[in-house]
């Protein structure tokens, strides 16, 4: 078993913790700067509760604390807030019940565009992926939610594209690059998954992105990926 972190009373926040990361990023670039925080949901799922014992309250108390940092986030000039929610796939009925709830009061009053990243199940070795059917139940949740991206993997589970109709007036981030394998997709490959998905959804509300994190990779492979991801993009 893994060790995870314990909550042990009140959860409360004190001060910024990526504020000072985004000052010098945003000194290294002219480029639009996104910033990741981990999402209620998971945060719940990921840590031993001591002291709410109702899963719900911890949760809204985390989102209260995450709406702080984002905040702070946001007024010292993050592009883009995403909230990470991989365990939403797992758990649809609980995102149907207070996951979409707790998401949008960690993004309240944020001036920023926000988005969320969903897992479709992270690869761990010797770990089947617990794949479960959960994107038609949760993408006309998330439809009605405040976020306005959605960061969702297509590729290595092989979705249909046509899931998107379920979401038309979010940006979606699209996943169009394995992090489960070191086999390097073609541009034409990129290209073609980026235009079928275009056929459900308005090409300008597309992005072109992995299925989520690269790090299971080599180095090597993740970034001929890139490049064929960016490759693929200007051919589609």
């Amino acid at each position: 078993l893994g060790k995870v972190g314990r909550c042990t009373g009140p959860i409360s926040w004190n001060h910024p913790i990526l504020v000072e990361d985004l000052g010098f990023t945003l000194t290294q670039t002219k480029r639009s700067v996104k910033v990741t925080l981990p999402g209620p949901m998971t945060v719940v799922d990921s840590t031993l509760d001591e002291y709410y014992g109702d899963e719900i309250a911890m949760a809204r108390a985390v989102a209260g604390v995450l709406n702080k940092e984002a905040r702070a986030l946001d007024d010292a000039g993050a592009t883009v807030i995403q909230f990470d929610e991989p365990v939403f796939s797992r758990y649809p009925e609980k995102v149907l019940d207070w996951g979409i709830e707790m998401l949008d009061l960690a993004a309240e009053g944020i001036s920023a565009s926000t988005a969320v990243h969903i897992c479709y199940s992270y690869p761990l070795p010797g770990v089947p992926r617990p794949i479960v059917p959960s994107y038609p139940t949760i993408l006309p949740a998330l439809e009605e939610s405040s976020i306005g991206q959605i960061s969702l993997e297509f590729e290595e589970p092989g979705l249909d594209p046509k899931l998107l109709e379920l979401c038309p007036s979010k940006t979606i981030i699209f996943g169009c690059i394995s992090n489960a394998t070191e086999s390097i997709e073609t541009p034409e490959h990129v290209s073609e998954r980026l235009l079928d998905a275009a056929r459900y959804h308005p090409p300008h509300m597309l992005q072109a992105a992995p299925d989520c994190g690269l790090v299971p990779l080599s180095k090597h492979s993740s970034q001929a990926k890139l490049i064929s991801l960016v490759e693929g993009a200007k051919l589609a």
